[in-house]
């Protein structure tokens, strides 16, 4: 239940030690100033709650209520409510195997036939991807006792029926089963939930077609489908996994700066001055038995080699776009975890008010991105946003609800939806004061965070974080005062202004799903639909394609028989179990 507070507005802007959201909306129409103070989980968007110890929280448009996998769940194929929506490239099925490789209806067909044994398909590859047996054979899956773990155990040896692994199949109880279930026990923001969630879950990634999110995607899903991104194939080698710069390939860039914060701070500079330095950083130790001169990202994120980098985290907040209860059980027991991974180095006293730091740099953000939302909104609700939410294409859901509506706080007829669904964070069809919104909370504000929590004072207030944000509130406000002076002069002389179709169609927005809706399902929304879209057709290798392997096996003297290999022959087939399961 929400708690109703009757509160000055002064007193609203901080409560119980959080920030909360105040729609000047119901501040105008309300005889008495009576708010819903957020108590907690605070979003800087208007999500409402109480004192909450559950760790869950939405944000950017995610209102399938999704709340992470049970524990007896599959993880593919995707449960979500909007799943179906999803758009898909072919070549993401190497990075959602089960889902999109393995099933039989969408696996990629394949020119060679027959069954192989592991002798067989390392002739056949040091020709055809010598790069791939190179890593192979330096491998400990190679030198494996009593047999080495060989192609077949992860891939089969049906060459009509080839599985990609995934992580699921790395996960059984004869191999890594220990870190696949480490790694399940994260919820929202951990790996184990970085696809389903942010990509299948989110409006953005919804609302646009997938060559413009296939960046994100390939992220996105590579950590939570397969133990091969960061245990790179075929080598797998776990000192390589150890080192920071295998962290870099995702945490980084404009809204995520994990890396750039890491590697410019003082615990970077430590670890790139003496990462070659076997004396100081040797990699082929087990993180449990580590002893670094400083720490990598999988040291403090990882601690002693656990596959839940949830473990350490900071709770309740969306990359530091949200505010937490601090006197909430979890906040507690994962803030006292913190202390205890930075007591390797330091002194408790010196780690807790490092880190309360932190936490007042995000409040002051949030103070910071409540007074450029609320001049964004008064110009909504006034009516003189250029163009207004009715006057742009549709957005995601087949609807015009403006973009910066997150969450269920915000409703009605003002904020443009008739559903009780939200908005979403668009980076195109939306106002520049939208789009200014979006880059202040978004980039500056997790600059912010990621700079403070990785000691990079840079990144926290010159380059990217404080000072930028500032500039932005001054552009909001500077956007704010054209548009109301602009409003005047056309209601004193009489002007009624049309929006410019540009706004509502083009070569690009008309690729968007929501036009797509209003165009084929009139009077419906997303919320009202669940069409198969059709997302793959099955492969076929061309035909020059199965003449140059043809070739290829006929000089090597390799011909495809009824052969079974050494595991499937001892019973041990992995790969085929968890394609049974799936």
């Amino acid at each position: 239940m929400r708690k109703f507070l009757k509160v000055t507005l002064a007193s609203a802007l901080i409560g119980c030690g959080v920030i909360g959201t105040v729609s000047s909306l119901m501040v105008k129409e309300a005889k008495a100033v009576e708010i819903i103070t957020h108590w907690v989980p605070h979003e800087v968007y208007g999500m409402p709650g109480e004192p909450d110890n559950s760790g869950k929280v939405f944000f950017s448009g995610l209102k399938a209520k999704y709340m992470g996998y049970p524990k007896d769940a599959q993880r593919s194929p995707y449960p979500g409510k909007y799943s179906k929506f999803w758009k898909t490239l072919p070549a993401y099925r190497y990075y959602i195997p089960d889902y999109m490789y393995n099933r039989d209806e969408v696996r990629p067909s394949n020119p060679i036939k027959g069954t192989f044994k592991l002798e067989q398909c390392v002739a056949c590859h040091s020709v055809m991807t010598p790069g791939i047996v190179r890593d192979y054979n330096k491998s400990a899956h190679s030198k494996a006792e009593p047999a080495p773990t060989g192609c077949d155990t992860c891939h089969g040896n049906n060459h009509q029926k080839l599985t990609m692994p995934s992580s699921k199949a790395c996960g059984t109880a004869e191999c890594h089963e220990t870190q696949y279930n480490e790694q399940g026990q994260g919820g929202i923001g951990s790996h184990a939930s970085c696809s389903s969630f942010a990509q299948v879950e989110c409006a953005w990634s919804i609302e646009r077609p997938p060559g413009d999110t296939a960046g994100c995607t390939f992220c996105h899903t590579s950590p939570e489908e397969r133990c091969s991104t960061c245990h790179q194939r075929h080598q797998f080698d776990p000192a390589v996994a150890r080192r920071s710069e295998q962290c870099k390939t995702c945490h980084w860039g404009k809204d995520h700066r994990d890396w750039e914060a890491y590697d410019i701070g003082l615990h970077g500079t430590v670890y790139q001055v003496n990462k070659w330095d076997t004396e100081q950083f040797d990699f082929s130790k087990k993180l449990s038995d580590a002893d670094y001169v400083g720490p990598t990202c999988q040291y403090c994120h990882m601690r002693g080699g656990h596959h839940n980098v949830q473990r350490a985290s900071i709770v309740y907040t969306s990359m530091g776009m949200s505010m937490a209860d601090r006197g909430a059980p979890l906040w507690k027991e994962k803030r006292d975890r913190w202390v205890s991974i930075c007591d390797d180095c330091h002194s408790p006293r010196f780690a807790r008010e490092n880190l309360q730091a932190m936490d007042e740099s995000v409040k002051d953000a949030s103070l910071k991105y409540r007074e450029t939302f609320k001049v964004a909104e008064d110009l909504l609700i006034d009516g003189v946003l250029d163009p207004m939410p009715k006057d742009l294409c549709p957005d995601w859901s087949g609807q015009h609800i403006w973009s910066l509506k997150i969450g269920a706080y915000h409703d009605g007829e003002a904020y443009g939806g008739t559903t009780g669904e939200s908005g979403e964070f668009r980076m195109s069809n939306c106002t520049d004061v939208e789009r200014l919104c979006f880059e202040s909370v978004g980039y500056f504000q997790t600059y912010i965070y990621k700079g403070m929590a990785h000691g990079s004072w840079n990144d926290a207030t010159y380059s990217d974080g404080s000072f930028g944000m500032d500039r932005w509130l001054v552009n909001v406000k500077q956007n704010a005062s054209r548009a109301r002076r602009l409003a005047a002069l056309e209601k004193k002389v009489g002007i009624s202004w049309q929006p410019e179709q540009f706004w509502k169609t083009g070569e690009w927005l008309d690729q968007l799903t929501g036009p797509y809706i209003v165009k084929n399902h009139p009077g419906k929304t997303i919320f009202d639909l669940c069409p198969d879209p059709g997302w793959l057709d099955t492969h076929h290798a061309p035909a020059e394609e199965v003449e140059y392997i043809e070739r290829k096996l006929k000089e090597l003297g390799i011909t495809a028989g009824s052969h079974s290999a050494h595991h499937h022959e001892s019973g041990h087939d992995p790969a085929a179990r968890s394609m049974k399961e799936h």
